[in-house]
């Protein structure tokens, strides 16, 4: 409670909310909800007096922009290991494909196929075990989809948009007013 009465005193003296403070003011909001106020007796009226010119210095759209900008970095780290998974998904569905062939067709056939895998694959593969390339594009396809999911959690738990409420200050002051009354 004391970090975010001074974080108010800090947007008033700065003009402007950041994102951090808002963040904490949420927090302290969801704690007080689930848990109670606690003894709110020496802040309420230290709070009453800050939280009124803490008006002017929210802007919502500011901390929006602050909250998408942090997400940047990791929204590019996503969607280059969803490009990877998609790879390794596609380079294993030509590792099947590669295996029927290889079962069916005629030497040439299957040498054009063996070729054109070893290319896409990248490493190099022998051809009396065509059957293993099946099953190592599958171990490639699930460590590149287990990368993604990552990077999805990643972007997940780093997005805090929600977090940002005109009234998140009011309600932390309500809460205090009505544990103290």
């Amino acid at each position: 409670m004391k970090r975010c009465i001074s974080d108010i005193h800090n947007a008033v003296a700065r003009g402007r909310i950041s994102l951090e403070e808002q963040i904490r003011a949420y927090d302290l909001l969801d704690r007080y909800l689930e848990m109670g106020a606690g003894d709110p007796e020496n802040y309420c009226d230290e709070y009453l007096a800050a939280k009124d010119a803490l008006a002017a210095a929210y802007d919502e759209q500011s901390l929006k922009n602050e909250a998408e900008e942090r997400l940047v970095p990791l929204k590019e780290s996503m969607n280059e290991a969803r490009f990877a998974a998609a790879s390794a998904a596609s380079l294993h569905e030509f590792a099947k494909e590669v295996f029927e062939i290889w079962q069916t067709s005629g030497v040439f056939a299957r040498r054009r196929a063996l070729k054109e895998l070893r290319e896409r694959a990248g490493f190099r593969l022998e051809s009396h075990r065509i059957g293993n390339y099946v099953a190592k594009t599958f171990d490639l396809m699930n460590e590149a989809q287990a990368r993604f999911a990552r990077a999805q959690q990643a972007v997940f738990s780093a997005d805090v948009k929600y977090k940002i409420q005109p009234d998140t200050y009011a309600r932390i002051y309500d809460l205090l007013c009505k544990t103290k009354n």
